[in-house]
Formats: C-alpha cells, sequence, structure tokens
C-alpha cells in the first residue's frame, strides 16, 4: 500500500511549508497518574490498525513510499509537565508545539499529554489536555478526528492488539517495481493530461459557478517565519448557529474581525481558505479541496452577511464537487516520484502572488458527541490549528465538539505582536458576541 502521490507531495513539501495537524481535547477532572494514562492510551492505539502504520521510503525517492506496520513504540507518546501550567501557560507551550514536525517514516503520529491545567476554559477543576499531533500525509482533519475519538474512547476492538497489516516489499522488489511502474505512469499522464484539458474546458462553462475572485493580500499574508502564537475562544455552538451552521456563524464573525482589525484594508475584499470535505477516493488519505469564499465584511447586518456568505459557499461547493473537478485533477496520481519530487525542489514559495486564495484559512470540523472520557476525567471542548504558510500569516480553526466550539487563532510572533494578537482576540470574541445576539 503505497501514499498516493498527494500525500506524498504534502509530505516532501513538509520541511518548507509545515502542515502537521494538533487536534488539542480538554478533560476536566481527576484523570489519573499521567504515565499510567500513557501506558492505556499505548495499549488502545496498539489495537487500532491504522495507529499501528509508519511509511516506508523508496531509496532514492525512485518510487512512493509505502505504509508498513510497526509497534507502537513509548516514544509515540509526551507527558509535558510545564512550569506554568495556567490556561495561557498552555497557549504558550502550544505555540512551541507547533513548530514540531514529524518525520512519517518513525511515526506519523505523536500525542501529547498535559496534566493538572488550571482555569481552562469551562473547567471548574484542573483539565488535562491531550494533544495528537498528526501529519497531513497521513489523514485530513475528518480522518485525524475519527483517529482521535477511536484512540481516546477506547472504542478499538479488544483483544491481542490489531490485525496484522501491510508490510513494506523488499528494497529490490521496490526497485523493481519502480522501474516497471514509470512508463504505465507516463501513457496515463498523457491520457489523463488530455482528459484534463476538456475538464478544463466543462468547468468554464457558464452553467459552473466560477471560481472565486480572490483577494488582495493583506498585512496578514506574509511570511510568518519559524515561531507559532495560538489563541483560543471557546463558546456554546449556539452562539454561532443564530446565523446558520457553526462555519457560516464563525465565517460571518471572523469577517467581522478582520475588518476591524486591519482597518483601512477594503472590507469587500475579505474572504477565507475554506476546506471543504469530499467523498473519499479510497486513495488518497486527504479528501477535500480548498476553495475561497467571500466574507462580506462591508455588510454591517451580521444575517445579512450570513447569507450572503453561506450562498458563496454553497456556489464554492458547487464548483469544487463537479465531476469535471476530479478528472482536472487526475493526472497527479500518474506523474512519476521522481519527476514530482524534482518539481517540488523547485518551486519558488518566495514569490509574493497578485492575489492570494484567502485572506486568512477557517477550517472547520465536527469532532463528535461531547462523551469522551479520559481515566475519571470529562471531555469539554476540543480545539484545532490549521498551519502557516509563507502568504498565510493567520488561520482559525473552528472544532466543536457535543454543544460547544472552539475558534482558535494561529500566527506567529513575526505576524501579529503579542499585544496585537491580544488585540485580535478581542475583536473576534467581540465579533462572536454580535453574531450570537443576531
Amino acid at each position: 500500500m503505497q501514499l498516493h502521490p498527494s500525500d506524498a507531495q504534502r509530505d516532501w513539501l513538509d520541511d518548507r511549508v509545515r502542515s502537521d495537524q494538533f487536534l488539542l481535547f480538554c478533560f476536566e477532572g481527576p484523570a489519573g497518574d499521567p504515565d499510567r494514562l500513557v501506558a492505556e492510551l499505548r495499549r488502545r492505539a496498539s489495537a487500532v490498525a491504522e495507529l499501528r502504520l509508519h511509511a516506508v521510503a523508496v531509496p532514492g525517492d525512485l518510487d512512493y513510499p509505502y505504509w508498513a506496520t510497526g509497534p507502537v513504540g513509548a516514544d509515540r507518546f509526551v507527558v509535558h509537565r510545564l512550569a506554568d501550567p495556567s490556561w495561557p501557560g498552555v497557549q504558550e507551550a502550544l505555540g512551541e508545539l507547533l513548530t514540531d514536525r514529524l518525520d512519517i517514516r518513525a511515526s506519523p503520529w505523536r500525542l501529547h499529554l498535559v496534566p493538572g491545567v488550571t482555569g481552562a476554559p469551562r473547567c471548574a477543576a484542573a483539565a488535562t489536555v491531550v494533544v495528537l499531533q498528526v501529519s497531513h500525509a497521513f489523514a485530513d482533519g475528518a480522518r485525524a478526528s475519527a483517529l482521535a475519538r477511536a484512540l481516546l474512547s477506547g472504542t478499538a476492538p479488544a483483544g491481542d492488539g490489531a490485525p496484522a497489516g501491510p508490510e513494506a516489499p523488499a528494497v529490490p522488489v521496490m526497485l523493481l517495481r519502480a522501474a516497471a511502474r514509470v512508463p504505465l505512469q507516463l501513457g496515463s499522464l498523457l491520457v489523463t493530461g488530455a482528459r484534463a484539458g476538456r475538464a478544463e474546458r466543462e468547468l468554464a462553462d457558464p452553467a459552473v459557478p466560477p471560481p472565486a475572485p480572490g483577494c488582495p493580500p493583506s498585512a496578514v499574508n506574509t511570511d510568518p517565519g519559524p515561531r507559532r502564537a495560538v489563541r483560543t475562544i471557546v463558546c456554546p455552538a449556539t452562539d454561532l448557529r443564530t446565523v446558520g451552521t457553526v462555519t457560516v456563524g464563525a465565517l460571518t464573525a471572523i469577517g467581522s474581525a478582520l475588518a476591524e482589525f486591519l482597518g483601512d484594508f477594503p472590507a469587500d475584499r475579505l474572504g477565507a481558505e475554506v476546506p471543504v470535505s469530499l467523498a473519499g477516493n479510497g486513495l488518497s488519505r486527504n479528501a477535500y479541496r480548498s476553495t475561497g469564499v467571500r466574507l462580506f465584511a462591508h455588510v454591517r447586518d451580521p444575517r445579512e452577511r450570513a447569507a450572503a456568505i453561506a450562498d458563496d459557499l454553497a456556489q464554492r461547493r458547487r464548483r469544487i464537487t463537479h465531476p469535471a473537478m476530479d478528472l482536472r485533477d487526475r493526472p497527479l496520481a500518474h506523474v512519476p516520484a521522481p519527476l514530482l519530487r524534482f518539481g517540488l525542489a523547485r518551486a519558488d514559495f518566495g514569490a509574493v502572488p497578485r492575489t492570494v486564495t484567502g485572506t486568512t484559512v477557517v477550517s472547520s470540523v465536527y469532532r463528535g458527541a461531547g462523551d469522551l472520557v479520559l481515566g475519571g476525567a470529562v471531555v469539554r471542548f476540543t480545539a484545532g490549528f490549521p498551519g502557516l504558510s509563507p502568504v498565510m500569516g493567520l488561520t482559525h480553526g473552528v472544532h466543536g465538539i457535543g454543544d460547544v466550539v472552539t475558534l482558535s487563532v494561529t500566527t506567529s510572533p513575526q505576524v501579529l505582536e503579542p499585544g496585537e494578537l491580544d488585540r485580535y482576540e478581542t475583536v473576534l470574541r467581540a465579533a462572536v458576541a454580535q453574531v450570537a445576539r443576531a
């Protein structure tokens, strides 16, 4: 079982554009001894076949890596005993954690445990924070959330562990397969390339919604550098549902907050890059496409703004789920690994584009019922922190569990200094409150 080219591309780009996901779950109450919790979580992970996988590279990257089964080692679990276990201290530690990077050849995931947290949102007692770090080459947001639930709920089958999984072939077999595949890949690339050209013409039909117009780069569309900083706003889901879905409510608040925070930037040109889940094709581990959505921040009434956002999101969704989009993207599945590696090595990520897909990224995932229990502690909220890129210095996560939603903000001190980040958090909280009152 090899990595799909689109997943391998994410891994090969990860040293230039960090893309690991960080899924946070906060549990209130006594969870028990951290080392004992780790032993229990390791046992659970060993019973989930997918969590036993790691990648095996083909020498010289002459073909795409293979997924293979291995033991769940103790190195996949880290207990962080913070000098400052208050919630602000946890947020500071999260900023540092977001600079970490997984090597999928050792493990495509790692679990971080922070015990004894005080002052966490929606928690009257001390809390335990769990952060599941997952490579984007291994899973998208929905898939990573499902794996987190399997791990934290202990719903994997009981017994002697997961069934035997795939094994990587021996090196000589890998190399023979690589050599045999190239002519077939090049032939398929020619065929799918011709079909992709026809798909582009089909997508240009007036009956198909056009692509998002793009946004002029703003002050936050800049290289974030290596450091990270985060903030979280935890609220009832009903606060955002006053104007539609949770996603639309969050976009409505974020548009208002960005317009106020960015000052003179034209409010009618603000937009968000929004990942939209697709039906899985069984090959790639990332079943989504990103699209630009206008934020209509110049529309003062929150309900009217939300209606315009919902309509624009529906139009963009119609486009990216059109069958021609699959045909347009299909050539990538047939690009030989050395050719893709060659192209990625020469890609220029330092160029400043005339327009960007969105002023910010807004990633929204619902992580299921609020019934997770860790030791004796009960889950109170979840959060996520979409990655930054050379032209994206501010992103937002919208993550729900049960009837609670967390809006997270991820940025860099190079983009927003601590005082500016505090001000943006205050502006965003006020925007959420405005939506709640609509």
